[in-house]
């Protein structure tokens, strides 16, 4: 395709992005692997639970610390290069990994896989932004955070038809033949999209990427994103332990609610899409606000409720479609949060950094209070809904400065 040209709102912007879509789903296949797989991999390395745990510890501990030198990398290669780069990773990856002699090679190419992870979602948001207007992000974003979930459905389904016949490497084969197959699909119809090179400042000199940091909007978004993932972390992480430990399910049934709820999560993500477009740009600011204090009620309940299957399966399919409202607000709001948009993928990797560190402290964090009060799961509520509270209150800081400061000059035409 040429990079010269590209009709927004298109067909082809479409199809560039179901592309980008379902490579982002064999990534996130690539990722959550693991989880399926520890008891077998723990027999064949002979290692302990705590040590198979680091196979996901690593990724998130990556995904942290490449956020702001991947954003500065996209910005000088290009959303599409970077993109290449970044599947190429999972397939070596999985590659390795499936033929790894000991479980020091296979926790080694983990760190690969943190880059693949953790900056698909980078490029998917420069694809997006690049092919849609800023009134018709909200429904391809909140399309996109439904990787995670249909990558998780597949991992378990895949699992049944390969382990039994190839062990846990069937899986890492698999990924990367269908990494393989996303590679090729990815080079031949996506179109690098066209950056605005920054504008030399007064000196004469171009400004360097990190004043693409310098962004008060999109730091308060950031930083909003991270207090909610520490609950949204909270309910993937631990939520099966507690319906068994806490409501006294048995392991088949929990599982089953939360097979259940992964369709509220798949739902929730294609609402808040269809309310982005409707939402004009102005407002998408007030709009996270919302979503925070939805979030804080959610949160506050998901350890109070009666030990009934259905009144359970009930929150837990609303609690999932809560858990994701958040990231395509933000997606669809970088772009017109910032002063410079020429600095979308430094903000971009500012906005990834906040989630990360909230997910990565979203089971630690809640699961020590509950364990230092000797197993009742009411004592996180003051960390999960404060968290929440504060986030409402860096969301409407950032709504307030986007308005005043970044949207004043710009031409904002009410998608609703």
């Amino acid at each position: 395709m040429s990079t010269k040209s590209i009709t927004l709102n298109s067909g082809k912007s479409w199809l560039q992005f179901f592309i980008v879509f379902l490579t982002g789903v064999t990534i996130a296949f690539g990722m959550f692997k693991v989880p399926v797989n520890m008891p077998n991999i723990m027999n064949f390395y002979g290692v302990e639970m705590s040590q198979v745990g680091l196979l996901m510890s690593v990724v998130g501990l990556t995904c942290i610390f490449t956020a702001i030198p991947a954003g500065a990398i996209m910005q000088k290669i290009g959303a599409k290069k970077f993109g290449i780069i970044v599947v190429a990773a999972g397939i070596v990856e999985n590659v390795i990994g499936a033929f790894a002699p000991t479980f020091e090679i296979l926790l080694a190419t983990r760190f690969l896989e943190g880059i693949s992870y953790g900056c698909m979602t980078m490029v998917s948001v420069a694809i997006i932004t690049a092919n849609f207007t800023a009134d018709k992000r909200g429904l391809p974003n909140g399309i996109w955070v439904i990787w995670v979930s249909l990558a998780n459905l597949l991992v378990a389904q895949l699992a049944n038809m390969l382990v039994p016949s190839f062990g846990w490497q069937g899986e890492w084969i698999a990924a990367a033949v269908m990494q393989a197959v996303m590679l090729v699909l990815f080079i031949l119809f996506v179109q690098e999209p066209k950056v605005a090179e920054p504008e030399p400042a007064s000196s004469g000199k171009k400004p360097s990427v990190l004043e693409g940091l310098k962004e008060p909007a999109v730091a308060l978004m950031s930083l909003a994103l991270g207090l909610l993932a520490v609950g949204c972390g909270c309910y993937t992480g631990l939520y099966p332990t507690f319906l068994q430990t806490g409501l006294g399910f048995d392991p088949a049934t929990a599982n089953n609610i939360i097979s259940i709820s992964t369709f509220g999560g798949m739902v929730g993500s294609l609402l808040v899409g269809w309310v982005i477009n409707k939402t004009a740009i102005r407002n998408r600011g007030i709009l996270l606000v919302v979503v925070a204090v939805i979030s804080a009620v959610a949160f506050a309940l998901q350890f109070r409720i009666p030990s009934s299957f259905m009144i359970v399966t009930a929150f837990a399919v609303v609690l999932s479609a809560v858990t994701q409202f958040n990231m395509p607000i933000g997606f669809a709001m970088a772009p017109d949060a910032m002063k410079r948009p020429e600095f979308l993928s430094m903000g971009l990797g500012l906005v990834m950094i906040g989630a990360n560190v909230g997910g990565a402290l979203s089971t630690f964090l809640p699961a020590k209070l509950v364990e230092d009060a000797g197993g009742v799961w009411t004592a996180c509520d003051f960390l999960v809904v404060g968290f929440a509270v504060l986030a409402a209150l860096c969301a409407l800081g950032a709504a307030l400065y986007q308005r005043k400061y970044v949207l004043k000059n710009r031409d904002d035409s009410p998608a609703a």
